[in-house]
């Protein structure tokens, strides 16, 4: 069975290492994405099945990014 994959976009890199280490004590699969831009291609390569996401984020905020993906 396929295991359910997590997005992670965080700037605050230390915090998205634990919320990786958190998630995958948890079996899920992570990715993470440090800016907007990143996370919007992961978004549309990965097809994650939950997206953690910062509002404020270099590039593209996670508003911005979220009308993308409505999109």
């Amino acid at each position: 069975m396929a295991k359910e994959r997590i997005l992670i976009v965080e700037d605050d890199r230390d915090l998205a290492q634990l919320m990786t280490i958190l998630m995958q004590q948890h079996g899920y699969e992570t990715v993470v994405a440090h800016d907007g831009v990143e996370g919007l291609n992961l978004a549309l390569e990965e097809r994650p099945d939950l997206i953690l996401l910062d509002r404020l984020l270099p590039r593209m905020d996670g508003l911005d990014l979220l009308y993308k993906l409505h999109e």
